[in-house]
């Protein structure tokens, strides 16, 4: 009778982890977390120093970008220029793209004169 009970209990708790494993939600890995902290920034590099790029978002704030070797970048950036970072909620960035307005109006290279329709 004793081994009965104990049988018993012991099914009984095996039946009630595998409910309890059964609904648990995933756990989320290192890849996901990373995915949903990661912002983007628009604006204006206003300077660069070493590995930081300093961007005028467009509210107006400055923001402070990590750049290393890991970060894909688009081109060559350099200061005055538009872009887009999408950006860890520790400040670096993954990837930095040109960003073209709207009007897609292109700058002029250097030493070229605009022409006018004809």
């Amino acid at each position: 009778m004793k081994l009965l009970r104990t049988l018993f209990v012991a099914s009984a708790f095996i039946v009630g982890l595998a409910s309890l494993s059964h609904g648990a939600e995933p756990i989320p890995t290192d890849s996901s977390k990373a995915a949903a902290s990661e912002l983007t920034i628009k604006g204006d590099v206003q300077m660069i120093e070493g590995e930081f790029y300093f961007v005028k978002d467009t509210t107006g704030h400055q923001v402070r970008l990590h750049v290393n070797n890991e970060t894909k970048l688009e081109d060559r950036i350099k200061v005055g220029d538009k872009i887009e970072a999408m950006v860890t909620s520790e400040g670096h960035a993954t990837s930095i793209t040109l960003h073209i307005s709207q009007d897609s109006t292109v700058p002029l290279l250097p030493n070229t004169v605009p022409t006018s329709p004809r």
